[in-house]
């Protein structure tokens, strides 16, 4: 005969119990619910940017970057008005960057350079496009774009460029970004206004020599726009603004206009630069600040980014399932001859 318990003692080894096992459940649940912060964490840092290199002596009025399609790892800068009208070549494969050539712009000045693109020339062929769009007082009738071929050999040289002129059908404005579409060649240029969106404006396809091209207003852009690029895709692109008058933020669009994200950008104290390091990353500069950063873009802003497919998953040679042989098709026995 089983020997009843006294409430008292029940209530005692029901406690001495749920304190053997609670601490388990405790730890079965901790083990199981870690994975997920770890996950969350690696996911945020994998987006974090990161200080990609240092820009040399000579660029502390940086208005814009480009990035190489013939030289890995390296981009070209230029500096914006009362400067020299000088494209620099820069080597930013390690955490101090080299200049590595400088390509002195012929029969042109610098009156403000505030935008720089890589583009097509007339052949087809990459070319570095230099935009001379800076206005901040409204009072050029006319800007201009100057391009040349993107050389073969990184090396010091004079460059005689071909120069477009344009003019915006709506008026005068300021402008500090010049993007090239890498896949029709189509120039746009953004307008920069303080405190209300401005505008991304397209020039005909071909642009010409000797006449003034007209810009047409195509949709809004952001806020105080310091500078743009097209994704090596040319399925989206990126205008961004930067302090100390607009947000440090890249506002990545699809080709129809529609916004993809907003992308935070280090703290920089004039943020005017931005070119795609590749399809994934930006890249992004400041006057008076020498570091390069590198910035990833989340996956919805990446349009038209190769992936690697992920291969089927085999099972077991035990488990696979064969095809069934079809069963041989019996024909009709032909009459027998009649005798």
């Amino acid at each position: 005969m089983s020997r009843l318990l006294t409430p008292p003692r029940a209530a005692a080894l029901a406690t001495a119990a749920l304190a053997t096992i609670l601490p388990a459940v405790a730890w079965m649940a901790g083990a199981t619910a870690s994975p997920a912060p770890s996950a969350a964490v690696a996911a945020a840092e994998a987006l974090a940017p990161e200080k990609k290199c240092t820009l040399p002596g000579g660029l502390a009025e940086l208005s814009g970057l480009a990035m190489s399609r013939k030289h890995p790892g390296v981009f070209y800068a230029v500096n914006d008005s009362g400067n020299t009208n000088q494209v620099f070549a820069i080597d930013c494969n390690g955490a101090t960057g080299r200049l590595v050539a400088t390509f002195t712009v012929s029969g042109v000045g610098n009156t403000d350079w505030e935008g720089l693109a890589l583009g097509k020339d007339a052949s087809g062929g990459p070319a570095v496009l230099v935009g001379d769009i800076g206005d901040n007082f409204s009072g050029r009738a006319e800007i201009t774009v100057h391009g040349f071929a993107e050389p073969d050999q990184l090396a010091n040289a004079t460059v005689t460029p071909v120069t477009y002129r344009f003019s915006y059908a709506d008026g005068r404005h300021d402008a500090e970004s010049l993007l090239a579409d890498p896949v029709t060649g189509r120039l746009y240029v953004a307008s920069k206004l303080i405190g209300a969106a401005g505008q991304l404006y397209q020039a005909p396809l071909p642009p010409v020599t000797g006449q003034v091209n007209t810009l047409t207003a195509v949709r809004p852009g952001p806020v105080f726009a310091t500078d743009g690029a097209f994704s090596p895709s040319g399925a989206s692109y990126t205008l961004r603004s930067g302090g100390p008058l607009g947000a440090n933020t890249a506002s990545v669009y699809d080709t129809a206009g529609v916004k993809l994200a907003d992308v935070a950008l280090p703290a920089q104290s004039q943020g005017e630069t931005v070119t795609y390091a590749d399809c994934a990353n930006l890249l992004v500069g400041s006057e008076n600040d020498t570091q390069i950063w590198r910035v990833p873009l989340p996956p919805e802003a990446t349009p038209g980014c190769g992936t690697t497919p992920t291969p089927p998953r085999l099972l077991p040679r035990h488990l696979r399932r064969l095809p069934r042989r079809p069963r041989p098709r019996l024909l009709p026995r032909p009459p027998l001859p009649v005798a």
